[in-house]
């Protein structure tokens, strides 16, 4: 599951449920200045008339990611690619492209409240990750192809991806409801999160089971939490108030399921894409059950673990690699 390209559309959830003990203050905590740099605006605005001259004014300023974002992101063929510098006047020129970018600019035509959220969030991680490094952050056009990227020491954001459910351009590029329901920009922050924590702590448990697997994300989760502890439920979770309603009236029921089918220690990929997958919902309970259930237990296991396991803290937590351990050690029995 390690993943050197992150891409955050609707995956993978977070589920919050008022911890205190993940209100900590980090007023004190220092940081170096966060400024997101606007790359979408430093490529559309290139001069065409020198193109090559641009390209290295790119290369100069965003480092190793502008030729990470050429390859992995726009599938361009680097900076070694004779041909670069007009496969990027294309795509800048691309009608759709250029509306698109448009739209952009109107509804990000100020982030500085982005910026504020971020400086916050890496001052949450600074405090339980010391000796971890902070990424640059920089906005950016993907042509529709990621929300979020994390390469070469660099979080990056395709703005494109957060124009609001109702952007013309998402039901032309035939996305359900359920995806660009949350292609908001208030999604934008725990997206991030995520896609970063993703990226930080790659999948290391020592099985590849179900137990290991939403352990794993619920990890992802509870420490998304950490960094954005104020951010409302809807968002981390990409769930309806109904869907959340659901899986607290039945996480006895699902819990049990998962039991009683021997799912725990499956190693069963179909199996396990069942609870794991986004969709508009978890067809194996029902049309009610809102998707990636198995995660949602996962984050409640961590909960749980954390919770009764008070002398562990969240760097111990994200590394420990026995799903089992982690199981027993929460105590985890949730009531009829």
């Amino acid at each position: 599951m390690t993943k050197s390209l992150a891409f955050i559309l609707v995956i993978v959830v977070f589920f919050s449920c008022g911890r205190d003990t993940l209100n900590v203050d980090v007023s004190e905590v220092v940081i170096p200045e966060i400024t997101i740099n606007r790359m979408e605006q430093d490529i559309f605005n290139m001069d065409t008339n020198h193109l090559e001259t641009s390209v290295l004014l790119l290369q100069k300023k965003y480092g190793k990611f502008f030729n990470s974002y050429l390859i992995g992101v726009l599938n361009n063929g680097g900076i070694q690619d004779s041909s670069k510098a007009n496969k990027l006047k294309q795509f800048i020129s691309d009608k759709d492209m250029h509306e698109a970018y448009n739209d952009c600019q109107k509804e990000f035509s100020n982030i500085d409240n982005l910026n504020e959220e971020f400086s916050q969030s890496f001052k949450y991680f600074k405090h339980y990750f010391p000796n971890r490094t902070l990424p640059k952050v920089v906005t950016m056009m993907s042509g529709f192809n990621y929300a979020i990227v994390t390469l070469d020491s660099t979080l990056g954001i395709g703005l494109e991806m957060y124009l609001g459910s109702n952007n013309k351009f998402y039901p032309m590029l035939g996305l359900p409801h359920y995806k660009t329901n949350f292609m908001n920009k208030e999604n934008i922050l725990p997206d991030a999160m995520r896609g970063w924590m993703l990226n930080e702590f790659p999948y290391m448990m020592n099985k590849s089971d179900f137990l290991s697997e939403i352990i794993y994300m619920g990890k992802i989760m509870y420490l998304t939490d950490a960094l954005a502890p104020s951010i409302s439920d809807t968002l981390k979770t990409q769930y309806t108030n109904l869907q959340t309603e659901y899986c607290k009236q039945n996480e006895f029921n699902m819990w049990s399921y998962f039991i009683a089918q021997k799912l725990l220690y499956s190693t069963d990929h179909a199996e396990i894409m069942k609870f794991t997958n986004d969709g508009p919902f978890t067809s194996a309970f029902s049309k009610s059950a809102p998707p990636r259930v198995g995660y949602w237990i996962g984050r409640q296991i961590i909960k749980q673990y954390m919770k009764n396991n008070a002398n562990i803290t969240i760097e111990q937590l994200m590394n420990e690699k026995d799903a089992q351990k982690i199981l027993t050690k929460a105590k985890y029995k949730p009531s009829k």
